[in-house]
């Protein structure tokens, strides 16, 4: 199993942010405005070299979701590729399906999917509801979900019946990413997850994501020493992993999972650009008596 030392970005621990919320837009260009030439976000980011990144290959089954915040399935997709609308469709209910049955849910809306390569990209139109846009591995450490932003989560995507028959006492919800590989197996830019158990509260440092139409909420992590780092070598498409965004449900089980790419020290020359598909669901169960 071969561990690696490698750098990781993490938010920088700044007296900016004692004033100041980190805060990252996604904006797209307008007259008088080019996102590719001005900066938009305030995120200053501090990189730990030689952190020790264990795998998991060999003891995948060892993670689970409630423990760790993460864990590996065991499933092949049947979307070959990506060639039209419906393929984003099929792929997303059959995510629904996959955590459906993982997590014994009575229901799951997939309602976003993110593709994603790792090669220099311009934004010429931004247009965060294309299925087909593709977009970098994201910078920094991060969790998707906070508990401000959860909620609204929740609001904005469950349908008005889905909330009335749900939002209520008896269920519990969970925003749920999975990350899978397009390539026979990943070496640039795998995906490196931290331990739920090894994080302080105060590790989590909430920053707006300024988006065209609302602000939402994501965490950075900031470094602390005692953080345990995973990740999967040569990942391949049937081994997605399954990562826990935000959890309703009170207790001593994983409620997030911050995680991000980084450079494998141990990519052989010259392999392909990563390419990976992520998919981010709401999913509803009954709270076990």
């Amino acid at each position: 199993m071969p561990n690696v030392q490698a750098s990781i970005e993490f938010l920088a621990d700044i007296p900016l942010y004692e004033y100041e919320k980190p805060y990252l837009a996604l904006l797209p260009p307008q007259e008088g405005f080019d996102p590719n030439e001005e900066r938009m976000d305030n995120l200053e980011w501090e990189t730990h070299d030689q952190l020790c990144i264990a795998d998991i290959r060999g003891r995948e089954d060892d993670f689970k979701l409630e423990e760790c915040g993460f864990q590996v399935a065991h499933h092949a997709s049947q979307v070959p590729h990506f060639a039209d609308v419906r393929d984003i469709i099929a792929y997303r209910k059959e995510t629904e399906a996959l955590l459906g049955s993982m997590l014994g849910a009575c229901h799951v809306v997939c309602y976003e999917s993110r593709l994603r390569k790792n090669v220099p990209i311009q934004q010429e139109v931004l247009d965060l509801n294309d299925p087909f846009l593709i977009e970098a591995p994201a910078r920094g450490a991060h969790n998707d979900v906070t508990f401000l932003s959860g909620p609204q989560i929740i609001e904005r995507y469950l349908s008005s019946q889905d909330r009335e028959r749900y939002l209520k006492p008896g269920y519990r919800f969970r925003i749920v990413n999975t990350w899978r590989s397009l390539l026979p197996h990943i070496e640039d830019r795998p995906l490196a997850l931290c331990d739920y158990k090894k994080i302080r509260p105060e590790d989590l440092i909430a920053a707006d994501r300024v988006l065209p139409t609302r602000v939402g909420e994501v965490y950075y992590l900031r470094y602390n020493k005692n953080q345990q780092w995973y990740w999967l070598d040569r990942q391949r498409p049937d081994e997605p992993f399954v990562m826990i965004m935000y959890d309703t449900l009170s207790g001593s089980q994983a409620r997030c999972c911050p995680h991000v790419s980084f450079a494998n020290p141990d990519a052989s020359t010259g392999c392909p650009p990563r390419q990976s598909i992520e998919t981010r669901s709401i999913v509803v169960s009954k709270v076990q008596e």
